[in-house]
């Protein structure tokens, strides 16, 4: 690979060194490169392979956990981010994406094509092949998480007949549930095997490289979305008959867990598809923009000042250290302050949630639980919410912004956390300067673990090991025969996947 495809994103004396958005994870690999197609990604690998050097991808670097890790060969896809129709299929909605492409850049071009993906996460800056391979997700009990989009994967990897070589394969599902069937196929080999399929899908990286996916995505369409601002009691109530679930395209909730004014309070988040012609939808949006702001700012003035007013928030920061009390009417009103109108507007822009400033100065673990029709994970919740106001009480120690409740429906993918049960995410953020935060963390880890949680590939995940992922997935063994098939010199392994699956 000539020179001009180095990048150095910052240098310590002279030498590549890169970090995660939020600066907790920093990498200083040996070789940093920027491929700009597919046959310098090849370069790359097969650098690795003659060299004995690991070769690892980042994209956005919105990821806590150390997955990005590169102890060899760091390969950046900021430059991978061509789409295109898929041409080898007859069926419409089919679009190939290089694996760099940043979310918002994609959801900004199928807008223009007339499509719109069917969920995401609250942002849009990571890579898509990032987000999928950690098993990013929305709330959505119908789409599942966003991996669920993916019918075809492009993989630079070793030769399964020569590992001295790099290859490129096309993986898909076993024979006749396939996406490629088109007589004039002429791409790379190939494969068509369920098992290599669900393991590549979430596999943070350790099969190969993801060069590009084909996802299948929707015409455009509109979102109504509508915030509920009540009691815990009503939004458990809720939930725990299904209603909320059932009837509503995706559901998202946030709670404060410490009681303020003898109350839990909660937002419930609905998301339905908007079908009317409303010509007034354009005079709707610029309301939602400014006036609602305008009143979520009299809510709550620091929230809102924080979010838009970047070293405002350092004072948010102090007050919350210096007065650790302050804490649950913080978080009371920043959950009141989201009550808003209802809001029309596309898809992928009503998904994105926004905040972005609050959003990349913290950082969380996330945990998904089983999501049972007998209403058993709510009790769960409220173990942790009772853990957390013991916490905050005894040692002042607490998270910053309400817990989050996501709903995904479960899947066949080896290692998602969704792995054959429908389950509840839950988000427990903390900004990233609070005292006491990695502390907090790792207490929250151990004990959602313990409630049988399963925590988020892209999220901090220290606390667990081969052991434990090993005894929590079923497809196990599955997944790990795949991965010492594609990568049976370790060549795609780091210090993250030696601990999470002992390879």
């Amino acid at each position: 690979m000539s020179k001009k495809h180095l990048k150095n994103k910052k240098t310590f004396f002279g030498r590549p060194v890169w970090r995660n958005s939020i600066k907790t994870i920093r990498v200083e690999p040996l070789r940093y490169y920027s491929p700009e197609n597919l046959e310098q990604v090849m370069e790359a690998v097969q650098e690795g392979i003659d060299k004995g050097l690991t070769v690892r991808a980042v994209g956005s670097g919105h990821s806590f956990s150390p997955a990005p890790k590169a102890e060899g060969i760091l390969i950046e896809t900021d430059h991978l981010e061509k789409i295109e129709p898929y041409k080898f299929t007859s069926e419409e909605g089919f679009f190939e994406v290089e694996g760099g492409i940043k979310l918002e850049h994609l959801n900004e071009s199928l807008d223009k094509l007339g499509y719109c993906i069917p969920t995401m996460g609250g942002i849009d800056h990571q890579s898509v092949a990032g987000a999928i391979s950690t098993g990013t997700h929305g709330s959505s009990m119908e789409f599942g998480a966003m991996a669920n989009m993916v019918h075809s994967i492009v993989l630079v990897t070793q030769d399964l007949e020569d590992h001295n070589k790099a290859k490129v394969y096309r993986i898909e599902r076993s024979e006749g549930s396939h996406l490629t069937k088109d007589a004039t196929y002429d791409g790379p080999e190939l494969l068509l095997d369920d098992d290599f399929f669900n393991t590549a899908l979430v596999c943070f990286g350790s099969m190969g490289i993801i060069y590009s996916y084909v996802l299948k995505v929707e015409k455009m369409y509109k979102l109504l979305e509508r915030k509920e601002v009540c009691h815990w009691a009503k939004a458990k109530e809720g939930l725990r008959d299904g209603s909320l679930l059932e009837n509503h395209r995706s559901i998202f909730v946030q709670i404060n867990p410490y009681k303020y004014k003898d109350t839990n309070l909660a937002l419930i988040v609905y998301h339905d598809l908007y079908s009317k012609d409303d010509t007034s939808e354009a005079v709707q949006q610029v309301k939602h923009k400014l006036w609602d702001r305008i009143k979520r700012m009299t809510r709550s003035f620091q929230f809102e000042l924080a979010s838009i007013v970047p070293y405002f928030l350092w004072f948010v920061i102090w007050r919350i250290n210096k007065w650790p009390g302050y804490i649950p009417k913080f978080i009371h009103n920043a959950v009141k302050s989201q009550k808003d109108d209802e809001y029309i507007n596309k898809g992928y822009k009503v998904m994105y949630q926004g905040l972005d400033y609050i959003k990349e100065r913290a950082y969380d673990c996330e945990i998904a639980i089983p999501l049972d029709k007998e209403g058993k994970y709510l009790e769960k919740i409220e173990l942790l919410m009772a853990y957390l106001e013991e916490l905050h009480k005894e040692y002042k120690i607490h998270i910053t912004s309400p817990i989050g409740l996501r709903f995904v429906k479960a899947s066949e993918i080896f290692l998602t956390p969704e792995n054959r049960q429908d389950v509840c995410y839950i988000d427990t953020p903390i900004l990233k300067h609070i005292y006491g935060r990695n502390t907090l963390i790792s207490q929250l880890l151990v004990f959602l673990v313990a409630q049988g949680g399963r925590p988020h590939w892209g999220k901090i995940n220290h606390a667990i090991d081969e052991t434990f992922t090993r005894n929590s997935y079923q497809d196990f063994d599955r997944f790990l025969t795949v991965v010492k098939k594609f990568n049976p010199i370790g060549v795609f392994s780091n210090s993250f996947t030696k601990r999470v699956i002992g390879y």
